[in-house]
């Protein structure tokens, strides 16, 4: 923008990318199941919409995206949970301690099931977008005559809504589509929703009743520790305004190497060059006139205050008036004095969303404590995996079921994680491995 006095001559020139405003982005609002639900409808279909814009999910995956310490705070998550896989157990007994005294089950079709890729990406798939987005879907897909599971397939939580509930407060199917929020009735399809309280029970008698053999069916995996009934919050929302503010701090780097960082010239130029350069009598109207001047100017900026062409030199010629006073152009060069300690750094935000994403900060390097030895990184990692412990039995129920439902005679079958445990040195080796 070039602003202008009364005979159209410039006064001060403000480049687009050299003014930068923000807005207050207003935080969407989050549907509580002690609500009155607004749904979406598609013809017959009513939806639970994933929050008031029916796209939390989308707005969740970019800022995810956009946040690198999010992700990877996410993906370790993740990581620590799945453990080095599933194996099949029998409890034998349990020691005074609590310790448990496992047996392997050996049999070689279950364990290559278990370390299948199938399994695998059950795992990291579901469990990521319990971290995520709060909420994972599981399909459960059977075989023809609907005796038996044959797969666990984790559909994209993106792609996933809830059917409104019924007169009994019950959400029956999940509605599943891949152009939310803009589906309509055309692209849309319904599967079965497994029940909350007791899903073994549901799958077998849709086995009995004979629905199992009309298609898939689906479980809802939530995150335990949000009260809201249909679309759980993941728990790294609650550090959304953090998040904001560690978004910005690349920007302010950024917008500084154009401005803050760089060095500001202060260029006057006189009215009688301009009337040198393009005499009124020259055009037809100010405005054409005036059009010349804007885009000589904008040149001059771009030539002096872009990174690249930051110390590029500009030569001008002067005349002198009547009076002997020099008509030249003025030059002031001012070169600012960058201080670290005018800026702000990320980490403070950092901390906040690991915490809020459950994991801890000095895993990701943060050293948000006295963490900086290896004993308390070998007890932290220790922690995360005892606090994963919910977690892992969420994942473990899907796989459980299927095998079970397939294998009635393991009713005292359980699943377990193996775990990696980093050691000191003078054990002899760098690590050692359990069962939890």
């Amino acid at each position: 923008m070039i602003e202008h006095d009364k005979d159209g001559y410039p006064i001060i020139s403000i480049s687009g990318n050299k003014v930068v405003g923000y807005v207050i982005e207003e935080t969407q609002k989050i549907i509580s199941s002690n609500e009155e639900v607004d749904p979406v409808i598609l013809g017959s279909t009513k939806i639970i919409p994933w929050f008031d814009d029916n796209k939390f999910p989308q707005n969740a995956d970019v800022i995810i995206s956009e946040t690198p310490v999010l992700k990877r705070a996410l993906s370790d998550l993740t990581r620590v949970t799945l453990g080095q896989g599933v194996f099949p157990c029998e409890v034998q007994d349990t020691q005074s301690d609590g310790q448990e005294v496992l047996k392997m089950v050996k049999d070689p079709e279950i364990t290559n099931q278990l370390q299948s890729y199938l399994i695998r990406r059950y795992l990291a798939k579901t469990q990521y977008d319990i971290n995520a987005y709060g909420s994972a879907f599981v399909q459960m897909i059977p075989n023809l005559d609907g005796t038996k599971i044959v797969q666990l397939n984790p559909v994209n939580a993106l792609h996933c809504r809830l059917e409104m509930y019924d007169n009994l407060g019950k959400i029956n199917n999940v509605v599943v589509s891949g152009k939310w929020p803009d589906a309509t009735e055309i692209d849309i399809k319904k599967y079965t929703l497994l029940d909350e309280i007791n899903p073994y029970a549901h799958l077998q008698l849709l086995k009995e009743s004979g629905d199992l053999k009309k298609g898939s069916v689906f479980m809802h995996i939530q995150n335990s520790f949000s009260s809201n009934d249909f679309y759980p919050v993941p728990g790294w929302y609650s550090a959304k305004l953090w998040i904001d503010i560690t978004n910005k701090v690349p920007k302010i780097i950024s917008y500084g190497m154009d401005n803050v960082l760089n060095i500001f010239f202060l260029i006057k130029i006189p009215r009688s060059y301009w009337d040198w350069k393009y005499p009124v009598e020259m055009f037809e109207s100010a405005k054409e006139r005036m059009a010349k001047i804007e885009a000589d100017v904008t040149d001059l900026e771009t030539k002096f205050t872009s990174v690249e062409n930051a110390k590029k030199a500009l030569i001008t010629h002067f005349n002198i008036d009547e009076s002997g006073i020099p008509d030249e152009w003025k030059i002031e060069i001012l070169q600012p004095k960058f201080s670290q300690e005018n800026f702000i750094t990320s980490t403070a935000a950092d901390i906040q969303i690991a915490i809020a994403s459950g994991y801890s900060p000095d895993l990701l390097g943060l050293m948000y404590g006295n963490s900086k030895g290896g004993s308390m990184q070998r007890e932290l990692l220790l922690l995360q995996y005892a606090l994963s412990w919910e977690s892992r039995q969420q994942l473990a129920d899907p796989i459980e079921m299927m095998l079970k439902f397939n294998n009635p005679g393991l009713e005292n079958m359980v699943l377990r994680f193996r775990n990696t445990f980093l050691t000191t040195l003078d054990t002899g080796a760098g690590s050692a491995q359990t069962l939890s």
